[in-house]
């Protein structure tokens, strides 16, 4: 409905003078269906009052069989749509997701290095890829999920890691650690009593990694695509040598001090940067330069990074070795790159705040997390805020049992709907019949239509503007729409009964739908 109405409206004013502009239309709720800043923004481009230019506006949208229109302040356009408007767009939500792209993306995220469990500071990025994933994937794109194995022999974290197998330290060990070191002494060691570092790590790491890889899997619901290992797909293949040589090769590298240094300064870095280090060893530069060469290399159209707060001043340097290495003067690494920092977690339990902290030993694991309160909850309190904002998980909250908790809130809707459809004898509405449906008497009916209608346009923003806490929102507020309409609407023996199931269930359709493994009493309800 939202393009219906811009194009009636580009009409109205003109291609030819429509041409270049850019103008909003949004959901409004208060004053209308939607609005539109479309005098304001010729008022800028031309010369004329915009309120005078939303008369004009409006003056030639009033013969629209969809909406009405009314002016707001100093020139906004208020929009509410007839009933020929509503039927358009319920109409609409039988049809597949606008297709904005037919390219292929590779969504790479939490990518923990494997030297313990994962805790709640890498639910962020689970979450929130796995779920922009899937509205990429609605809308039309080929989507791939990738999981970066930080598990090379070279690499500073696995050599301590491999310290501690062998007994000549501490870093990194817990219970669960101890565990897996006493069990690899007897097998994976083989009692070949290794000195390598690098290699004890990997073995540990490895042991680590199917850990993690079975709770990503089946406690957190989440399927990757491709688990890239660097030790198999980087090292053992030498494609850090194999990177040294092009960068070599187009003159973007140098040596000083017994290092490798790349040019970085040149495009706009504070300092050049190390790729290789004097004793030999790999910078985690290089190793990222590489991996992005190998992603580029699989011919993605774009490819979506997800890291954590630590790596924010790593963005710039990534971005300047991504314009260094395009074409025509790089090495062939075509495609958009964008890299996205989740902030930090901050686990709140009444008025306590508990920040992550690996140095003062204070980590929260995710697993625990997931076991308390369920996958839903977990999910749904960790999507709900931006990923750009700090954010605090309120234990309480997530597990309050009343329409405080938005989970709980939005699940005993679902139970509400679920509960009408068992009533009533009309079975397999089809999906025509909504069509039927007369909005104009009765409020409840017609928000909880209108707001289904927004639907398409929900998926389209956020596949748009990856902001994945508008999908929350969207159902919170659904939800609101829906209590409303079970509050006020008789539906089951009602004249109009089988509009209003088919109603009911369309709602339904686009529901959250509760995991089944979901462990608390509340949510095995809402199954």
């Amino acid at each position: 409905m939202r393009d219906l109405i811009k194009k009636e409206i580009e009409k109205a004013v003109g291609s030819e003078r429509s041409q270049g502009i850019s103008f909003d239309i949004y959901a409004d709720g208060k004053f209308g269906d939607y609005s539109s800043n479309i005098a304001l923004v010729r008022q800028l481009a031309e010369k004329g009052n915009p309120r005078e230019n939303a008369e004009k506006i409006k003056e030639k949208l009033s013969g629209s069989k969809f909406f009405s229109v009314e002016i707001a302040g100093p020139g906004f356009l208020n929009f509410t749509l007839t009933e020929k408007g509503i039927e358009k767009g319920l109409k609409n939500l039988n049809k597949k997701p606008a297709r904005l792209g037919r390219g292929k993306i590779q969504i790479e995220f939490i990518s923990a290095t494997p030297t313990g469990e994962l805790h709640i500071g890498h639910g962020r990025s689970a979450f929130y890829g796995d779920a922009l994933a899937n509205v990429l994937k609605t809308t039309g794109y080929k989507v791939e999920r990738e999981y970066f194995i930080n598990d090379s022999k070279e690499s500073t974290q696995i050599k301590e890691l491999g310290k501690t197998a062998l007994g000549k330290g501490e870093t990194y060990l817990t219970d669960n650690l101890r565990k897996k070191i006493s069990a690899l002494g007897g097998s994976a060691f083989g009692g070949k009593k290794l000195k390598d570092d690098g290699e004890a790590g990997y073995l540990l790491a490895k042991e680590v990694q199917k850990d993690n890889q079975k709770f990503i899997e089946k406690g957190l619901k989440i399927k990757f695509d491709k688990w890239f290992s660097e030790e198999k797909e980087l090292r053992a293949k030498k494609v850090f040598e194999k990177t040294l040589e092009m960068l070599k090769k187009n003159k973007l590298a140098y040596e000083k001090d017994g290092a490798l240094w790349l040019k970085t300064s040149q495009f706009g870095d504070d300092e050049d940067r190390v790729v290789l280090r004097s004793d030999g060893s790999v910078s985690y530069f290089l190793s990222d330069v590489a991996y992005h060469a190998n992603k580029f290399g699989r011919k993605f159209s774009k490819v979506i990074d997800i890291w954590g707060a630590d790596h924010h001043g790593h963005v710039k340097r990534m971005m300047i070795a991504k314009e260094m290495l395009t074409p025509p003067g790089g090495a062939g690494w075509k495609g958009d790159l964008e890299i996205l920092i989740s902030q930090l977690v901050t686990l709140k339990k009444g008025e306590e705040l508990q920040k992550l902290s690996k140095r003062k030993g204070n980590i929260i694991l995710l697993k625990d997390l997931v076991e308390d309160l369920g996958i839903d909850s977990v999910r749904w309190f960790y999507l709900q805020k931006s990923l750009s904002t700090h954010m605090e998980f309120d234990l309480d909250l997530a597990k309050e049992q009343s329409a405080k908790n938005p989970v709980y809130y939005v699940q005993y809707a679902g139970a509400r709907m679920a509960s009408i459809l068992a009533k009533s004898e009309i079975r397999n509405p089809k999906s025509e019949t909504i069509s039927k449906l007369k909005t104009s008497n009765s409020k409840p009916v017609r928000n909880l239509v209108v707001k289904l209608i927004q639907y398409p346009e929900i998926i389209e923003d956020t596949a748009r503007d990856y902001q994945v806490h508008r999908l929350t929102t969207y159902a919170y507020e659904l939800a609101n729409e829906f209590s409303q309409f079970y509050r006020d609407v008789k539906v089951i023996g009602a004249e109009n009964e089988k509009e209003l199931v088919t109603l009911v269930a369309l709602t339904r359709k686009f529901w959250p739908t509760p995991s089944a493994s979901s462990a608390s009493p509340r949510r095995r309800r809402c199954d």
